[in-house]
């Protein structure tokens, strides 16, 4: 084994458990089918900064904190790569958890540090991350390295960022935790969103035992057809010769939710009803909209890349090719401000190095529906069975008792919500129907939040302490509870069940709300 221990400060006298073993006195653990490359292990005291907690939406300040700080990088012989990790270790009070932190985009995960550890080693866990094998260039797209040579792709690499390294941060971390405290974790958990969701997924799919509770919350799931979705508005603009600003693209959103608002029965600000919404968006064009200083008006081409966006991607034939977005999305992740035409979203990077395998590929040249699905039939033969996640029988997931929670913003404009419906139904038509899957797997709705963050819904921060709560103490959540500016309070029913307003109480106190088969009459607007 092949290693570098950076020894550093020991810990004799920080009110470690008894019988710990020093942190600067650390050994490397045994990974199975890898060889340790460098291996690193300080303590740091002391620490104060502000961190961000993504898992209840939150910022909060980190002072006082000591933790033993490790950093791993190892390869698996014969794949040529390099895989990091990082981990830190409460000194004091560690409540023997382990929380795993996932990713976004093609980062496998997050920068580690005060920012995204600060606040769960205060809270006494142990907390990790991995780079997957870092598919980012330094400006943070998808690295060109992966191309090994023209028509071939690093598998390997590839392989490390969809689910490998994700395993391996689990044995890392549980092992790590072991030796320093003399005790394995007695519970470990998965928190992530988007990327992060999607290998949350994996790991229940692929990894049942890894994880006693996973946080998944607007998944990646379906990857490839995903990833369409997610060029879809640019690809339309670019087909069409029209590009759509995004004042304008604001003034469709406004108009939907003026038109939809009411339709849950209450009127504030958020499309909760989107399955009857019906807003056309021929109906505002004529209407002046002030954009900065210009006034702008919104005509029919418009509205029709609009509507376009909105019923997802089709083939030339008119099948569709991925899930429609519901009214009220934010625009902004599929449509960059001031670049509306810009190659830089992750799925222009997937066509190009990933489907083309040409980093110089013109995206330019890409606008023909017929493309659209040669470029996802190759996403499909040569990536899907590594980064589809896509498999509905979680029984060996269930069977260890593991618990997985999810749940996805209605104005979600990167991943629609019916992608991760359908998955949902999908694992209860093969695993016994709703009740059953309840008792294991998790769904809830929000309304009003865009993807992941933001949006004028009530975003649901206590999901992780429900999570806990039914991992550790058997209390599966029957609603999730959130509260949107200003202080707006409202339930997240579980799937299917919406809240329901009982028309007479303070429509922004949960206690007005009721979790029910279908909403309540429509409010006036």
């Amino acid at each position: 084994m092949r290693f570098h221990n950076a020894c550093s400060l020991i810990l004799a006298s920080v009110g470690l458990a008894r019988g710990a073993v020093e942190c600067g006195h650390l050994d490397p653990p045994d990974v199975p089918g890898a060889e340790i490359v460098t291996f690193s292990s300080r303590a740091l005291y002391n620490i104060s900064g502000l961190s961000f907690d993504a898992g209840r939406g939150k910022i909060s300040p980190v002072s006082g904190l000591d933790a033993c700080a490790v950093n791993l990088t190892l390869t698996h012989p014969g794949v040529g790569d390099t895989v990091g990790f990082r981990l830190w270790l409460p000194l004091k009070n560690w409540n023997r958890r382990f929380l795993a932190l996932g990713g976004g985009g093609y980062a496998a995960g997050t920068g580690g540090g005060v920012t995204d550890f600060g606040i769960h080693a205060q809270n006494g866990f142990v907390v990790g991350t991995t780079d997957g094998g870092n598919l980012l260039d330094a400006s943070g797209a998808l690295t060109d390295e992966i191309i090994l040579a023209p028509g071939m792709i690093d598998l390997g690499r590839f392989t490390d960022f969809s689910s490998r390294a994700l395993h391996e941060l689990a044995v890392v971390a549980k092992a790590v935790a072991k030796r320093f405290y003399r005790a394995a974790p007695e519970y470990s958990y998965w928190s992530g969103c988007s990327t992060g969701g999607r290998q949350g997924y994996q790991m229940a799919q692929q990894y049942p035992g890894d994880f006693d509770g996973i946080l998944a919350n607007a998944p990646a799931l379906n990857y490839p057809s995903l990833l369409i979705n997610l060029g879809w508005a640019e690809f339309t603009m670019r087909r069409l010769n029209h590009t759509v600003s995004q004042c304008i693209l604001n003034k469709f959103v406004q108009a939907a939710i003026q038109a939809c608002d009411g339709l849950d029965g209450v009127v504030d600000g958020v499309i909760a009803n989107t399955a009857a919404c019906k807003f056309n968006p021929l109906s505002i064009v004529g209407q002046q909209v002030q954009c900065n200083t210009n006034q702008e008006t919104v005509v029919a081409q418009d509205a029709q890349v609009v509507a376009l966006i909105m019923e997802g991607p089709k083939s030339a034939r008119g099948t569709p090719l991925f899930y429609p977005s519901e009214w009220g999305m934010d625009y902004t992740f599929v449509v960059p401000p001031e670049s509306a035409l810009s190659p830089t979203s992750l799925w222009d990077d997937w066509v190009s190095i990933l489907v083309n395998k040409d980093s110089s590929y013109d995206i330019s040249a890409y606008r023909e529906l017929d493309q659209l699905v040669d470029f996802l039939t190759i996403s499909y033969r040569e990536y899907d069975g590594m980064i589809g996640t896509n498999n509905v029988d979680l029984g060996a997931f269930r069977d260890k008792g593991g618990k997985l929670l999810t749940w996805h913003g209605l104005a979600d404009g990167a991943i629609p919500p019916a992608n991760t419906v359908d998955y949902r139904q999908r694992v209860e038509r093969v695993m016994g129907g709703n009740a059953r899957v309840n008792e294991f797997y998790r769904l809830f709705l929000a309304p009003g939040i865009a993807h992941c963050f933001g949006g004028a819904g009530a975003f649901p921060g206590d999901a992780f302490d429900a999570l806990i709560k039914w991992v550790e103490k058997g209390q599966p959540p029957s609603e999730l509870h959130g509260t949107a500016n200003p202080e707006r309070k409202r339930k997240i029913c579980l799937y299917p069940l919406v809240a329901q307003y009982d028309e007479h109480g303070d429509p922004d106190e949960t206690a007005s709300y009721t979790c029910a088969e279908e909403y309540g009459p429509v409010a006036q607007q």
